[in-house]
């Protein structure tokens, strides 16, 4: 009976300790967006490697931009 009491109070205390963790502090970052829309056109660029994969394998072609 004894030992069923310890562990049961031994048990309950590693259960509180588990639980009393307090999460860290998050930060956020907040991003304002201004209410008119603004449209920004842009080239993309220009790739310089390409990667094909295939059932043969993985074929790289690069080239100097």
């Amino acid at each position: 009976m004894k030992k069923t009491i310890a562990f049961s109070s031994f048990a309950l205390v590693l259960i509180t300790m588990a639980c009393n963790n307090n999460p860290a502090e998050v930060k956020k970052e907040v991003i304002i967006v201004p209410a008119a829309p603004v449209i920004v056109v842009k080239d993309p660029p220009e790739k310089s490697t390409t990667v094909t994969l295939d059932k043969k394998g993985v074929k790289v072609e690069t080239k100097k931009v």
